[in-house]
């Protein structure tokens, strides 16, 4: 069954939702289960992080349920609008376990189960929390890159109920969010240029919470409930079938480092003019986007000192053989540019920018070295 068919029938279910009444009150057994199921990394750009979601197996009940927390609506009205302004609405289905994996199976991604080692009275209350998210509207929740998302919900729902807190000494806690976002998207080229023009200072804060599944797989590993291990053991459901990320003829670093080269190999007005008109356009979205969205990884964007909205003012001037202004403009551009480079230089997307840095450079003294030689 292809995914967006799968998609459809969980929205359905959920939509609905015949679960809800099947579980309100329901008693569970002593002998039930709850396990967190974490789904490996792809390389489609869904699939790029992976997915969380738990799982109810009660064979006492006749109860074998996943709860997923992914599951958005692509019929929504203004959807694309919606996900970047920040209030998309995001809810939890249920499916049955094979219905959940069989996807996976066919995707060849890894899925993990981790057993929770709980309480009868823990387990119970997760289960009669998650029913009773399913027959209210607490089963909407609005998605944040970050702060909220399918990792995140199952996380709160856990540590809600468990006997101490999840272990955030991890992999990579010592690093920024968007450090460790980077490792995810090594083989994702243009994916991990886009994602670091788009988000801003708060990327660059150092962890402070769970919210990757692989993340939450090992913090469960670590961490203890009631003073014993949270599981025992995490079992491979399916197991991953290691291949490389296919080679693509446009998303590498070769097209775009060919791309730049033309722009500067090609000394000519229209060309560096182009640039300009595409660098503040680019800039201004940055702008409105930051005032726009309600996700606060996309404010206080300091790319916008790259994808600078002055270079329409050059443009502007240049274009109106206003050579003066045009000058003092492209020195002002200029040290706004060394401001961002002094910004940059401990980031670790710093080197993925510099070709766009240095390019801008070049286009910006051509300028400068035009002007003045017509102005002296």
């Amino acid at each position: 069954m292809s995914r967006i068919k799968i998609l459809c029938l969980l929205f359905l279910i959920a939509l609905f939702n015949p679960f809800s009444g099947i579980y309100a009150q329901k008693q569970l057994s002593e002998n039930a289960q709850i396990s967190v199921l974490t789904c490996d990394t792809g390389n489609e750009l869904y699939s790029l992080f992976g997915h969380t979601a738990i799982r109810i197996n009660d064979p006492a009940n006749s109860i074998d349920v996943v709860f997923n927390y992914g599951m958005f609506d692509f019929s929504t009205p203004n959807f694309y609008l919606k996900f970047i302004k920040g209030d998309l609405q995001y809810f939890v289905s249920t499916s049955s376990f094979e219905d959940f994996y069989s996807d996976y199976i066919y995707e060849q991604r890894g899925v993990y189960e981790q057993e929770l080692n709980l309480t009868t009275l823990q387990k119970q209350n997760i289960f009669n929390e998650l029913a009773q998210v399913l027959s209210s509207q607490d089963r909407y929740y609005t998605y944040k890159f970050i702060d909220r998302n399918c990792t995140t919900m199952v996380v709160d729902r856990v540590n809600a109920n468990i006997n101490g807190q999840l272990n955030l000494k991890i992999k990579d806690s010592d690093k920024s969010n968007r450090r460790i976002l980077y490792g995810y998207l090594s083989d994702h080229f243009y994916e991990n240029l886009g994602i670091n023009i788009m988000f801003g200072a708060k990327t660059d804060k150092d962890f402070y919470k769970i919210y990757l599944p692989l993340q939450f797989m090992e913090s469960i590993s670590s961490s203890t409930n009631n003073g014993k291990p949270l599981t025992n053991a995490t079992k491979i459901v399916n197991p991953k079938k290691e291949k490389p990320t296919p080679f693509s003829l446009w998303n590498n670093w070769y097209t775009y480092i060919l791309v730049l080269i033309v722009v500067v190999g090609i000394n000519k007005r229209s060309i560096y003019l182009t640039w300009f008109i595409v660098m503040a356009a680019l800039g201004v979205f940055l702008l409105i986007i930051g005032f726009y969205s309600l996700h606060e990884e996309l404010h206080l964007n300091y790319n916008i000192l790259l994808f600078n909205p002055l270079y329409f003012v050059l443009v502007y001037f240049a274009l109106r053989g206003k050579l003066k202004p045009a000058l003092k403009t492209a020195y002002l551009c200029l040290g706004i540019l060394g401001v961002y480079v002094i910004i940059m230089l401990p980031k670790v997307h710093f080197l993925m920018f510099l070709p766009i840095i240095l390019t801008t450079i070049i286009l910006l003294a051509r300028i400068l070295l035009k002007y003045r030689k017509v102005l002296v």
